[in-house]
């Protein structure tokens, strides 16, 4: 080669390069805009909600990070979320809170960023894909997902989900961050086995070495989160379900369909009696499940494994929820914004199946319908886009006592929502 071809060869890959960089660096600023900017107070005045301090912190700062790192939480190992608060430790109590809603946020970005690699071609083109990750980025009613470390699981499921549909990596980089995701998921939560026949039906239609290795991934963590169910299940209270074929339609129409469509759960509003409520549940719910059926039987593998995963997560989150004090678990589950984080998930099945119903090669009624719902759909994303900041309850200045006790004395720090609090002994 002579000297300037090669000069010139190696100045259009410098090229390449720099634009490749420029591309990922623009994209990784706007995501976490996006982000930041959908409640910013959780990084300018973080505070720990829920569990995020009343478990997971609290446990690390009392029992210490390792003791606690694989303890048993409501029938399963929470490995990331207690990785999390390992982290926080590190950190001074008054920034721990900051330290736990950034990685929550980092996991939350994950998907969004993965979506954009060349991993993900197969589920089309940068556009269509760029298209995918501001869906997911600004789905309504999903504020329970949203920058803190005990819902961060669900992101981190569709993550793993993502990278078992995923092209096979092209570098041992890339081997090593799919088995980590896969495992530290397989160690998060019931996700893994969920997961694993989605995985199953992945590997067995491609018949591919590598989707075999992310099948064996899944499965280990499938046998650890299940032996962990058979040894402590039993912390899981066993109330009334309260199942009906009423209340599974208002849960479809009124938590998964109208926050896709116009942004929050408006159900009771849009009739004038409990009759004609029932009636729009109803027809509301058999819409879905002719879309999605519909998605399912001519869409591609990997819209066919998504419509698989979501349906399987949105049974059992109804089979087996979260304990809670009434009588019944349906019927609060109806309530307006209630248990957001398992219809996250199926909300982005829904909006997947719309996206897909606008391609080419569909009829054209059903591409004016899908049209209508996606212009609906992002008036109300872009309406509802932001969440509201709980209520300041000056974590700092508690912080700022705690670090003033003397060493054995009991604190305890009130916490969002109103009734939770952690209680820490001070070292």
């Amino acid at each position: 080669m002579q000297p300037s071809r090669g000069f010139a060869v190696a100045v259009r890959h410098t090229d390449i390069g720099l634009r490749g960089a420029a591309w990922w660096l623009a994209a990784i600023l706007i995501i976490a805009a996006l982000l930041v900017l959908r409640r910013p107070d959780a990084v300018v005045n973080a505070q720990f909600y829920a569990e995020d301090g009343a478990v997971w912190f609290q446990q690390a700062y009392n029992d210490g990070p390792w003791r606690s790192l694989f303890s048993i939480h409501a029938g399963y190992l929470q490995v990331l979320s207690r990785l999390a608060a390992a982290v926080a430790l590190v950190a001074p109590l008054s920034r721990a809170p900051l330290v736990e809603n950034v990685i929550a946020l980092l996991v939350e970005a994950a998907p969004a960023l993965f979506l954009l690699s060349s991993r993900m071609r197969n589920l089309g083109s940068l556009p269509l894909r760029c298209w995918l990750a501001l869906v997911y980025l600004i789905v309504p009613s999903a504020a329970e997902v949203h920058s803190n470390i005990t819902n961060a699981p669900f992101n981190l499921a569709l993550l793993a989900f993502l990278i078992a549909i995923a092209e096979a990596p092209e570098s041992r980089t890339g081997a090593i961050f799919d088995a980590l995701v896969l495992l530290l998921m397989g160690l998060t939560g019931p996700f893994c086995i969920l997961l694993f026949p989605v995985v199953l039906l992945v590997a067995a239609t491609r018949r591919k070495l590598w989707d075999a290795v992310r099948l064996s991934v899944i499965s280990v963590g499938a046998v650890v989160q299940g032996l962990a169910l058979l040894l402590r299940g039993h912390e899981r209270t066993h109330q009334h379900l309260g199942a009906s074929f009423r209340g599974i339609c208002r849960i479809v129409a009124g938590q998964v369909v109208l926050p896709v469509v116009q942004g929050r759960n408006r159900l009771d509003a849009l009739t004038h009696s409990y009759r004609s409520m029932e009636l729009l549940a109803c027809v509301l719910t058999g819409l879905a499940v002719l879309l999605l059926g519909y998605a399912a039987w001519r869409g591609s593998l990997e819209l066919r494994s998504f419509i698989l995963f979501a349906t399987l997560l949105f049974a059992a989150a109804l089979a087996f929820p979260t304990p809670n004090p009434s009588p019944d678990h349906w019927g609060p589950m109806q309530v307006p914004g209630a248990a957001a984080r398992y219809w996250f998930i199926p909300e982005l099945a829904v909006m997947s199946a719309l996206l897909w119903l606008l391609g080419k090669q569909r009829p054209a009624a059903l591409r004016v319908f899908a049209a209508l719902l996606v212009c609906a759909a992002g008036f109300a994303a872009t309406k509802h886009w932001q969440y509201p900041s709980p209520p300041d309850l000056h974590f700092a200045e508690y912080a700022q006592q705690f670090e003033n006790l003397a060493s054995g004395s009991r604190m305890v720090i009130p916490l969002n929502p109103a009734g939770w609090s952690m209680t820490l002994v001070k070292r």
